[in-house]
């Protein structure tokens, strides 16, 4: 975890953070992903459980296309739409996330996202 993470230990083996006021490093989408605006992303591994990583991932205002690895996640703040395409197997479908949405992407999905505002949301992923 990086520095700025504020983990609170309740007990011997049970910790907590406050997940809406970990700061987070955003870097610029690559160019062949950027679709519109200027969307920057972030992410920052929490650990490992039940043999997956967890942590915080979160997207800027813009445009962006991706290919999903296999995840589940909840959407913390903010909105999207995430468009599946009609790839690999999957057919054509529309996600509009907003906070508390849970969400399973699986591998290999080609998708688009779209945002207003920024999202963030905390992630399990193989």
């Amino acid at each position: 975890m990086s520095e700025n993470t504020t983990v609170f230990e309740i007990g011997a083996n049970t910790r907590s953070v406050d997940a809406l006021s970990v700061e987070l490093a955003h870097e610029p989408v690559p160019a062949d992903q950027s679709l519109a605006g200027d969307p920057t992303t972030a992410a920052e591994s929490l650990g490992e459980i039940f043999g997956a990583e967890f942590g915080l991932w979160e997207m800027s205002a813009g445009t962006m296309s991706d290919v999903e690895a296999e995840e589940l996640f909840i959407v913390l703040s903010g909105t999207a739409t995430v468009t599946i395409h009609p790839v690999n197997g999957f057919e054509e479908q529309t996600v509009n996330l907003v906070p508390g949405s849970i969400c399973h992407l699986r591998e290999g999905m080609n998708t688009t996202w779209v945002l207003e505002a920024p999202l963030r949301k905390m992630y399990l992923a193989k």
